[in-house]
């Protein structure tokens, strides 16, 4: 996990060991437990910067994901035991967004989604978009162990 820019006193140590025990716990229910992924919290300025020159939007965004490896889902056998790749998280997106939630929950919302996107998921058409939010939600309501 890494926290960068102004993400750094934004984001309470608390909430960080919240964000990744819930990615801890979708990779485990998807029997993936050897694998990993990395969290970066940063702010509006960094995200924009790496959307504007990885997918040329120059827009700051919630979450960006960078797989290692391109995967056909979660259930793909190249998935067990690597690196998965980075989850990049605009924490000052994510507070403005989080419409009254808590700022945690909003985190662990993004952090699931870009896991998803990680495997291989998407949500540019319609069908993928339902399996991908089909998967998110359910990786969303497991209890987290510590």
């Amino acid at each position: 996990m890494l926290v960068r820019g102004r993400a750094r006193g934004a984001l309470a140590p608390d909430v960080r060991r919240r964000v990744a025990a819930r990615v801890r716990a979708a990779l485990r229910a998807l029997d993936r437990a050897r694998s990993s992924a990395t969290l970066v919290f940063t702010d509006d300025d960094e995200i924009r910067v790496l959307n504007r020159d990885y997918r040329k939007h120059d827009r700051a965004t919630a979450v960006l994901s960078f797989h290692l490896q391109e995967l056909a889902g979660e259930g793909d056998p190249a998935g067990d035991g690597i690196a998965l790749g980075d989850i990049v998280i605009s924490v000052e997106t994510a507070r403005r967004r989080a419409h009254g939630r808590r700022l945690g929950a909003e985190l662990e919302r993004l952090a699931i989604h870009g896991l998803c996107h990680l495997f291989g998921h998407d949500h540019k058409k319609k069908a993928e978009a339902t399996v991908m939010f089909a998967l998110e939600r359910r990786l969303r309501r497991l209890p987290i162990g510590r």
